[in-house]
């Protein structure tokens, strides 16, 4: 009989009328240390516990981690000496005081960050996974310049450290969804352990790289200082975006879900004969931008138009409620063919998706909606367009989710629902 665990393997002779007796006992050194290292830092049962892209997303990320750590030396070298610290005539209790209200600053400038853009994070994990990123780029980098800007040194510290406080609040709501992501089987509390292990680890290197080689090599240069900044900095931004770029998210938000319908509809469009396949999430996610949402928003369906958007009297109220009748939302094109949906307060996800696959349908038409109220009166011609529309995207509906969820999408739907204007018919 052989047992293994890890590296280590134990051979058991068994003899009659005997208890099982060791036979031999293999593992190197070198293998214990690497299982050893390899329990602390991967969660139990890795590969097969987490996702396909769960390795090559962490090591960017330690990249990442150790870009930002060595930076921090840096830039909170040049605050301390901006601040005074070293110099005989300088006040310790006024570096004090400055030090905590460049904090407080930081503090209350995420705090107003986060009411104005909370809901936004679980939508758009991805994107505001690189902002998080690129926002503490800025804020480190703020920092450095700090002690060049003379009388306005507290202004652009705060600013800095406000900046780098938005990074950890962002980084740490995006964090969370990226581990649930991340945790295959159940082991969400096991997986983000192990995260934190790594940045642990990621730490304690950098401690020891930054004190006894990075800041001996640098020195008080400040050309090799800045050179070294900036070399870190181009590191730092390559590994976030190769990072993010790598995660295969398994739900739908509204730019995944436009992407997906249009590539759909046009697989469906005549001639061909196949059934359309859609996009996995692997294969979407090479398909999407970090600016893609903010051009949805502007180029893309509008979720959450309003009445006057779509409609220009009250025959048109009618004629809408009549081509939608049994939907929980209503559609209309504009001239440039762009579409105008508005949602009923009892839609939900799945109901917003489709209004964008009877969008993506619609490629190549257009109508009389405006983006800005003063709709042009709805004619017949385009009455019974939008009615041969609806007909189509209500037929194409069960081929479209059933599509999604053989490419392995976790729902047909979107999963957070835009929350701007519903309506409701009284």
């Amino acid at each position: 009989i052989a047992e293994a665990c890890g590296s280590r393997r134990v051979r058991y002779r068994v003899t009659a009328h005997q208890p099982p007796a060791a036979e031999s006992i293999a593992g190197s050194t070198a293998a214990s240390v690497f299982e050893a290292a390899r329990a602390a830092l991967l969660p139990e049962g890795y590969p097969g516990s987490v996702r396909p892209e769960y390795l090559r997303f962490q090591v960017y990320d330690t990249i990442q981690a150790a870009c930002s750590y060595l930076r921090a030396i840096l830039s909170t070298g040049a605050i301390l000496k901006a601040s005074g610290v070293g110099e005989a005539a300088a006040s310790p209790m006024a570096a004090a005081v400055a030090w905590v209200l460049r904090d407080g600053f930081g503090m209350c400038g995420s705090l107003l960050f986060a009411s104005l853009v909370g809901v936004g994070f679980d939508e758009n994990v991805k994107e505001w996974r690189l902002f998080a990123d690129l926002i503490n780029d800025v804020g480190l980098t703020l920092n450095m310049l700090a002690p060049m800007a003379g009388e306005r040194f507290f202004l652009v510290a705060a600013l800095g450290s406000t900046c780098t406080s938005i990074c950890g609040m962002v980084a740490g709501a995006t964090r969370a969804s990226i581990t649930a992501h991340f945790a295959l089987s159940g082991n969400l509390a096991d997986v983000s352990a192990k995260e934190g292990a790594q940045e642990t680890a990621v730490t304690l290197v950098g401690l020891l790289v930054g004190s006894y080689l990075f800041a001996p090599l640098v020195g008080e240069s400040a050309p090799a200082v800045w050179t070294a900044f900036a070399l870190l900095t181009a590191l730092h931004v390559y590994a976030n975006w190769q990072g993010v770029g790598c995660l295969a998210l398994l739900w739908l938000n509204r730019h995944r879900a436009v992407l997906a319908s249009r590539d759909w509809a046009a697989s469906a469009a005549p001639p061909s004969d196949a059934p359309p396949e859609a996009l996995s999430p692997a294969a979407l996610s090479r398909l999407e931008r970090p600016w893609g949402p903010f051009l949805s928003s502007l180029q893309g369906p509008r979720l959450g138009a309003r009445l006057p958007h779509l409609c220009a009297s009250a025959e048109d109220v009618c004629a809408l409620r009549d081509a939608f009748a049994g939907e929980r939302y209503w559609l209309r094109l504009d001239p440039a063919g762009r579409a105008h949906v508005m949602l009923s307060a009892a839609a939900d996800g799945e109901d917003a998706l489709r209004a964008l696959l009877h969008s993506a349908l619609c490629a190549g038409a257009s109508g009389g909606a405006a983006g800005s109220g003063g709709a042009v009166p709805l004619l017949a011609a385009e009455r019974r367009a939008i009615e041969q529309s609806r007909a189509r995207a209500e037929a194409a509906w069960p081929k479209f989710s059933s599509a999604l969820l053989e490419a392995g999408w976790e729902a047909a739907a979107l999963r957070n629902p835009p929350l701007g204007w519903r309506f409701t018919c009284e």
